[in-house]
């Protein structure tokens, strides 16, 4: 694993993910949250996160995680020789944000962007959650069925198999 894409809805431990496997592999972590979000919730335009975007899968080594502009998925994917997808019930990804946006009050999110407090956009991320279980999700899901052969693709569909992934993955274990 060289190029490695974490990819799900909010609230799914993508982050977490990302940071544990990067320990391990050593491979450098980017946090698509981190180039999309400026201080107070200020977008990026889709044009300078593209170009940012670009920049990072041009690399060597990497783990990008994060959905960012659904126009840069299917780059990610193309160059990416392992992908995981945390693809949970819709209730785990909203309360596992809710818990984050809570807990955010006293600690910072592993990979949130500056500036950006989560429980101050609850709410809203509440939305975009369930906009991306309606809408990238199902398009996900057809860039998955079509990844090339070699690429290594982990379609975890429950916190239970994320803690399986995360225990051999990260962990190096094989329970």
């Amino acid at each position: 694993m060289n190029k490695v894409t974490i990819i799900g809805n909010g609230g799914a431990g993508k982050s977490t993910l990302a940071l544990a496997l990067g320990r391990r592999t050593g491979l450098p972590v980017h946090h698509l949250d981190q180039v999309i979000w400026q201080p107070d919730w200020q977008a990026v335009s889709e044009e300078a996160f593209q170009q940012a975007h670009d920049d990072l899968v041009a690399r060597e080594s990497w783990i990008i995680e994060g959905v960012g502009y659904d126009s840069t998925i299917a780059d990610r994917f193309a160059r990416s020789d392992a992908i995981v997808y945390l693809d949970f019930p819709i209730a785990v990804h909203y309360w596992w944000a809710i818990k984050r946006g809570v807990k955010s009050v006293f600690v910072r999110p592993a990979g949130w962007a500056e500036g950006c407090q989560p429980l101050a956009k609850l709410i809203p991320m509440l939305r975009i959650i369930w906009h991306i279980h309606r809408t990238t999700r199902p398009y996900l899901r057809s860039l998955l069925a079509r990844q090339k052969p070699g690429v290594s693709v982990h379609h975890l569909r429950s916190p239970r198999e994320l803690k399986q992934f995360y225990q051999f993955y990260c962990q190096g274990r094989s329970e």
